[in-house]
């Protein structure tokens, strides 16, 4: 019978006694994704719920249904800290939703953010955009004039009747697009509310009261003689008007 080398019995004990005493080294927790930060913008009539193709009156006793809302949100952020670049808001396809992005709620307790473009983006060419951008061209559809290079920041249409005399003639039509550099307008939340949604997800709620939108904060739209612009020249004073009042009737819910 073959003798096995003591020296080496002993190396085999040794090794075996090494790995039976050597503890596992615990892995690393891996680091919690960020959750997802919805942004939602909901659309009012003073006190109603707004929906599309619904009738409110103003005001002056006019009938008005909106077929259209979008407009463009752009630098968004919490002071230096960054949330998204640009995003567009369209009612009728997308809903409350204005936008969403990955970050803890702590980071953004306040948002600030373009109603517009800025101007470098404003008139840098569209299709150039990631194709994930809402700026680029085949996202931005008809938020962008082929005719006057840059966005339409702003898209209001709408039917109104303007004849007060308790019949439902909606024979007139609104279309206000509201663009160029010198209208882009800031807007500033603070202390907002984020709300839990599950483990993933935490929302804040924005309103958007159309009402308030043709008030305009002392600079009312009268409707039967401002119911049109293209943003071109001649109709610089509506168009201003219409980024302002935009502005002031987005506010906190």
């Amino acid at each position: 019978m073959r003798v096995l080398n003591p020296y080496f019995l002993s190396a085999i004990a040794l090794t075996a006694i090494l790995f039976s005493c050597k503890k596992d080294t615990p892995e690393e927790p891996e680091e919690p994704a960020d959750p997802s930060l919805e942004v939602h913008i909901n659309p009012y009539f003073g006190m109603e719920d707004l929906e599309l193709n619904q009738v409110f009156t103003t005001d002056e006793g006019y009938k008005i249904k909106f077929l259209t809302l979008k407009f463009f949100l752009e630098d968004i952020r919490s002071g230096a800290q960054f949330a998204k670049d640009a995003a567009l808001f369209d009612f009728g396809t997308n809903g409350t939703l204005a936008f969403s992005f990955l970050g803890k709620t702590t980071d953004y307790p306040s948002l600030n953010m373009n109603l517009g473009v800025q101007s470098d983006l404003n008139h840098a060419d569209p299709s150039l955009f990631a194709s994930s951008s809402p700026l680029n061209i085949m996202n931005a559809n008809d938020m962008h004039w082929d005719w006057n290079p840059g966005y339409i920041f702003v898209k209001v249409e709408a039917k109104a009747d303007t004849l007060v005399d308790g019949i439902d003639d909606f024979d007139l039509n609104v279309i206000l697009h509201a663009g160029l550099d010198p209208n882009l307008q800031i807007l500033n939340f603070s202390e907002l509310d984020w709300t839990s949604q599950g483990s993933t997800s935490y929302r804040t709620n924005l309103k958007l009261d159309m009402l308030e939108f043709l008030r305009g904060n002392g600079n009312p739209i009268d409707l039967k003689t401002e119911y049109t612009t293209h943003s071109a020249p001649g109709q610089e004073a509506l168009t201003l008007k219409v980024m302002s009042n935009l502005k002031h009737a987005i506010t906190k819910l």
